[in-house]
């Protein structure tokens, strides 16, 4: 990446963003196997940003201290979703393989989109215009980059409840990592959850019900975490890879 426009943070992290939709569109592009180039695509994608962003953003393996564990806490209402992704119960249709490939594809799609909406879009605008912008920024692009689902067959309808869904956990998992510092447990839950609605048998009142935890959830998250977020702006980003 031109070190030029790494003077240059939110640039560099929609750099970054562009890159990832362009070959997610790629993959979907080649045919052959569903969702398997993508997949592969994602994973070459998701090991050069992983040591690219090594030397860029500070990124420990550390696991969380005695003091700092209980912060991991603040992600367990996120699991209530997780259990309702699952509900429908595997999709029978689908073989093994299938299953392998919506495991890798969205295990690549959790890392990256945390990585570069919670970890550099996140850092830069923080950086720049503070913490409360960044939450609030970060978590709109994220849940409106899932527009470009619509060239992937979703219907109107679905892309709205999809990005109106998207953005409501982009500010949550924003301001969780604004208070943890860590992007692992936000990682685990992306993963988890978007397996969950691809396996998984889909009825339009499960993803109603779906909608209406996240929307619930997020509001409550939302009240709770803005009154103990820091109002200072941070001079540094420590993002830890446990």
């Amino acid at each position: 990446m031109n070190r030029s426009l790494e003077t240059k943070p939110v640039a560099h992290a929609l750099v970054w963003i562009a890159l990832y939709i362009i070959i997610v569109n790629i993959g979907d592009a080649m045919g052959g196997i569903p969702n398997l180039s993508t997949s592969l695509l994602l994973t070459v994608l998701s090991v050069v940003l992983y040591f690219y962003s090594k030397t860029r953003i500070p990124m420990g393996f550390d696991i969380f201290s005695k003091s700092e564990a209980k912060t991991v806490l603040y992600y367990l209402p996120l699991g209530a979703l997780v259990v309702i992704a699952y509900l429908g119960g595997v999709e029978s249709s689908l073989s093994f393989r299938d299953i392998l490939i919506a495991v890798l594809l969205m295990a690549n799609v959790g890392y990256l989109e945390e990585l570069l909406f919670r970890g550099y879009l996140l850092e830069a605008i923080e950086q720049d215009k503070g913490r409360r912008r960044a939450v609030i920024i970060s978590g709109i692009t994220f849940g409106l980059g899932h527009i470009v689902n619509i060239f992937r067959g979703y219907e109107a309808l679905e892309l709205v409840a999809q990005i109106t869904g998207a953005i409501a956990i982009g500010l949550v998992l924003a301001l969780l990592v604004v208070e943890t510092r860590n992007l692992i447990p936000g990682i685990l839950f992306h993963i988890l959850f978007n397996i969950g609605g691809t396996i998984t048998v889909q009825h339009s009142s499960r993803e109603a019900l779906l909608l209406l935890w996240i929307i619930g959830i997020s509001v409550l998250y939302l009240l709770f975490l803005l009154k103990h977020l820091p109002t200072s702006q941070s001079s540094g980003y420590t993002t830890r890879l446990v």
